[in-house]
């Protein structure tokens, strides 16, 4: 099934992971500040053990339309509850000039500097995702020099920092993308690699990074700092209930949709992850599951139960993972009264490894 050189490293991941989980990475002080060796990249997805997207935020085509922004204290609030890790999702095509050379608002780089500074003084180490581009998606040939010129910005800005800030090519590639996505992300690869050579890049499959479609994801087997990302909301009945934004089914409907957490529903969730595990062991990379979350729409209980499933699942295929969300929607944090959902929280890093 796999070499004995890609199981050690297998077996280091989830070794590392648990050691992880049982430190707070603000302890393991070295790699996080020693520039010097690059990390393997099976420690680096050790680093995303425990991650917590802040979406609806710089994803926004203006921080603080969608409902929140950012700030410094929350940074600490994340670390404090136990998180090792920040995924932090960005609408960079709303930042960018229209025309060639697309150069990205120098005001806005600099406040997504300043957000890594903050994740990186707290000990957290931070993705820079890629985040909406629907023109990208509905008209990939016509946008293309605009996407790759944002990576050789990306690639420039960031080639002295260390490897903790992390790169995501593109979320959830769909639509008409989804045809040249290989060509497209590989192009992108090639330029980030030229002046960041060890940068631990994310790279998901087509049909929203889903694990449906992740042997149609062919990584080259000589770049030696990829993770693969994929992203799980199922059922969407259950987890995607009263939201009218989204685009299948009937949302409005499925209020009042409980998960039961029964044998067959767990096991059509355990099977797709088999999938990524066994396709993610032949090809000697780890795996981020980096968005799973549930609707606020949802009952109490039902979501305590789905996400401690999904988490414990995650760590049973020694995947590192990332919750959907932070603060608005899905969330885990109350931003009016700045306080946790701790029923939730808890879900997700059992006590007492969450706080203090």
């Amino acid at each position: 099934m796999c070499t004995r050189h890609q199981k050690v490293k297998r077996d280091t991941f989830a070794i590392l992971a648990t050691f992880m989980m049982s430190f707070p990475l603000g302890t393991i002080a070295s790699p996080m500040s020693d520039t010097t060796q690059p990390l393997d990249i099976f420690y680096s997805n050790s680093l995303l053990s425990r991650t917590i997207n802040i979406g609806f935020t710089l994803d926004a085509p203006v921080e603080g339309a969608w409902g929140h922004t950012l700030k410094e204290q929350e940074f600490t609030t994340i670390k404090n509850a136990g998180f090792t890790a920040i995924r932090l999702p960005v609408q960079w095509v709303a930042r960018m000039d229209s025309v060639a050379p697309y150069s990205i608002d120098n005001k806005f780089i600099a406040r997504v500097d300043w957000a890594v500074k903050e994740a990186m003084k707290n000990k957290l180490a931070i993705i820079l995702d890629n985040h909406l581009d629907e023109q990208l998606m509905t008209h990939p040939a016509e946008y293309k020099e605009r996407f790759l010129r944002l990576w050789s910005q990306l690639a420039e800005h960031y080639q002295s920092w260390p490897q903790q800030v992390m790169f995501e090519i593109m979320a959830e590639p769909h639509g008409a993308l989804e045809k040249v996505w290989e060509e497209y992300f590989l192009q992108a690869l090639q330029i980030i690699r030229q002046k960041n050579p060890t940068r631990p890049v994310l790279v998901g499959p087509v049909l929203y990074n889903l694990p449906y479609k992740i042997n149609s994801l062919h990584l080259p087997p000589q770049d030696k700092y990829i993770i693969a990302a994929i992203h799980l909301y199922h059922p969407v009945q259950f987890t995607m209930q009263g939201e009218a934004w989204f685009p299948v089914g009937e949302p409005m409907k499925w209020l009042g949709t409980k998960w039961n957490g029964t044998d067959s529903e767990k096991a059509e969730i355990a099977q797709m992850l088999d999938r990524v595990s066994s396709w993610a062991t032949l090809q000697g990379k780890p795996v981020f599951l980096g968005e799973f979350g549930v609707t606020d729409h949802a009952d109490l209980d039902s979501r305590k139960a789905w996400i401690t499933f999904y988490r414990l699942q995650a760590e049973r295929h020694h995947f590192s993972w990332g919750f959907w969300n932070f603060g608005v929607d899905y969330s885990l944090f109350d931003i009016k009264t700045n306080t946790w959902r701790t029923e939730l929280l808890n879900a997700l890093i059992p006590l007492p490894l969450s706080r203090p």
